[in-house]
């Protein structure tokens, strides 16, 4: 069975890569604990690949709040995925971060 891989974006994150422009803003806040979304075993089954983009803000504790999913390819697969790895995210503390935008990776590793 193919070994799988859930988000090459994570582990970017966690180097301190990955930020895009326009998440200039977001660059003094960082990320202190994270979780990796899990690869649905529905999609694993039907060999589905895709990604997620979330827009979200950061309160001043560090926590996630306001997420809203920018972009589903394919829609309806991997969301709820990320949703749920997102609620256990925690930054640093500090003020108030609107608009911060992520992008996740579903694919299967050779």
């Amino acid at each position: 069975m193919k070994k799988v891989y859930a988000m090459t974006a994570v582990l970017a994150l966690a180097a301190g890569l990955g930020t895009a422009p326009a998440m200039a803003a977001s660059a003094d806040r960082e990320l202190d604990s994270f979780e990796a979304p899990e690869f649905p075993r529905a999609a694993q089954r039907r060999n589905l690949e895709g990604h997620v983009t979330v827009r979200y803000s950061v309160t001043e504790d560090g926590e996630v709040a306001d997420v809203e999913v920018v972009e589903a390819t394919p829609a309806g697969v991997f969301e709820r995925s990320v949703m749920r790895a997102l609620e256990a995210w925690r930054y640093a503390a500090g003020e108030r971060t609107e608009n911060m935008e992520r992008r996740f990776d579903f694919a299967f590793a050779d």
